[in-house]
């Protein structure tokens, strides 16, 4: 098997979940491959991203991994293209889903942040929300209080979803898969042409979307039942020994 395109979470597995430094002599090393395969050098398929994390910190890694076509960031509400540094919302998006998200913001900072003083919110999204905590643990106790407040207010539905250290608020119907494949369409790839890699629940989507997963010893369980591979390394190592799969190499 070859593939046309390769689709990476980053944090759990580019980068590290925790905040601490990155492994640099790793990163360099997939950033130098990343750089070849975008130019059509080497045997490793040319790779994007596919993130919760919002545009600008996608950005900056698109620009250090030299990536000319879209990335999808917030998972899935935003695609955003460096190659012409535009923004936008992915499928299913629309005003009344950004108004009521809004709204939940408005309560997370008014009603959770003060009760829940290890949680922080991460700024610089426009269209998803998550919340920080190093004790993920207090998740269980967030997520029925915002569920809560989403029926009484009858907003827009969420998908709430954890990963290790954060609580990720999604607008139902919008998901990694459902940008990946309009870009993928964009591109003029099918799902068997591509190959994935992620580390936690809210990567299934994104492994319905692809034609083979993986993922690095790091992840989740509930994701790894999903993957093709599981490396025995974690985080940009367990990334580094995926791309030297064979499934992983350009066609």
């Amino acid at each position: 098997m070859a593939v046309k395109w390769i689709i990476s979470d980053i944090d759990g597995c580019i980068s590290p979940e925790e905040s601490i430094p990155w492994n640099l002599d790793l990163f360099k090393k997939f950033a130098h491959i990343s750089q070849d395969a975008a130019q059509g050098k080497g045997d490793v398929a040319p790779i994007t991203l596919c993130t919760g994390r919002p545009q600008p910190y996608a950005e900056v890694l698109l620009k250090i991994l030299g990536i000319r076509v879209p990335a999808v960031c917030e998972n899935g509400a935003v695609l955003y293209s460096l190659k012409d540094n535009r923004s936008v919302y992915g499928p299913g998006v629309t005003v009344e889903k950004i108004r009521g998200l809004r709204a939940v913001r408005a309560f997370i900072e008014a009603e959770i942040l003060p009760a829940f003083p290890d949680a922080v919110y991460q700024f610089g999204k426009e269209a998803n929300m998550s919340v920080y905590s190093e004790r993920p643990e207090i998740f269980e106790d967030i997520v029925p209080l915002v569920e809560r407040f989403v029926a009484d207010q009858k907003l827009p539905p969420l998908i709430i979803s954890p990963t290790h250290y954060y609580l990720n608020l999604s607008i139902e119907g919008v998901d990694k898969g459902m940008a990946l494949r309009e870009l993928m369409q964009q591109l003029g790839v099918s799902l068997e042409e591509t190959a994935g890699i992620g580390d936690t629940e809210g990567d299934i989507s994104l492994r319905e979307s692809v034609g083979y997963f993986a993922c690095p010893a790091n992840a989740k369980p509930g994701i790894k039942q999903y993957a093709d591979y599981i490396s025995p390394y974690e985080n940009i190592e367990g990334v580094l020994d995926i791309l030297t799969r064979p499934e992983f190499k350009r066609a």
